[in-house]
């Protein structure tokens, strides 16, 4: 941190909300949705609701309501959802847990961008999520979703760590990565208006044979893993994944 203080605890993605949209403003959140409804479109995908779990400030889903699509936006965070009200107000936002959240209606597909299912911490936890969408899933709905393997977050950056300014804020963090519990680790740190804060961050890497039991258990099936952007089978070692699936 800049300064010596003892910095202030905060939720996950609560302090983080105020500058994440700076901080991610590189992100190619318009190729994802590109990509997205590509394969999807492939896989029979010709138009319907759509479920964005895990959508933080509405990035994600910005480029579908721009499409004309109806997006319902999930997030944990409350704090990221009153941006994504502010930013985004055609679309129809959410706090829920990942593993318990229950919406009207059913949806033609789901996704979720940007390492957000590896916020689930165990087997159990993501299981429980991948049932509540598939009851949330039209039959033959599609479930396409990006998550890291062990090999993208052990070496989620291989300094360990990064930092920058946006005007007089500061934001930095550290990576660490426990190799049994294969749960990286990061510690935010925050100077925002003068007040230093640190949120602490876990995200859990999954296999692609985890990946394919856990989804199949929950109901799905046709389960593929794909590399971006073209489409192909995932290389083994891959460490990042794009998962399709579907309920039959």
């Amino acid at each position: 941190m800049p300064d010596q203080n003892q910095p202030r605890q905060a939720e996950p993605y609560t302090v983080f909300a105020h500058v994440y949209d700076d901080v991610m403003a590189d992100i190619e959140y318009e190729q994802w949705a590109e990509f997205i409804l590509t394969e999807a479109a492939r896989r029979g995908f010709a138009g319907g609701r759509v479920l964005d779990l895990g959508c933080g400030t509405g990035n994600s889903a910005a480029p579908l309501l721009r499409r004309g699509y109806e997006v319902i936006g999930v997030d944990a965070s409350e704090a990221m959802l009153d941006r994504a009200r502010e930013r985004w107000p055609e679309g129809s936002w959410h706090q829920a847990d990942f593993t318990d959240f229950r919406l009207d209606g059913r949806f033609s597909l789901v996704q979720s961008v940007f390492d957000a299912l590896n916020n689930l911490l165990s087997p159990e936890a993501f299981l429980s999520m991948a049932r509540r969408v598939h009851a949330h899933l039209e039959p033959g709905g599609l479930f396409m979703f990006d998550i890291n393997t062990v090999a993208g977050l052990r070496e989620l950056w291989e300094a360990g760590f990064v930092q920058g300014w946006l005007g007089d804020d500061w934001y930095g963090w550290t990576h660490k990565w426990d190799e049994e519990s294969r749960i990286a680790t990061v510690e935010a740190g925050f100077l925002i208006d003068g007040t230093e804060w640190i949120e602490v961050h876990r995200e859990r890497a999954y296999e692609p044979d985890e990946l394919r039991s856990l989804l199949q258990q929950a109901g799905f099936s046709g389960t593929e893993l794909i590399d971006y952007p073209d489409g192909e089978p995932a290389p083994a070692g891959a460490p990042r994944l794009w998962v399709v699936t579907r309920r039959p």
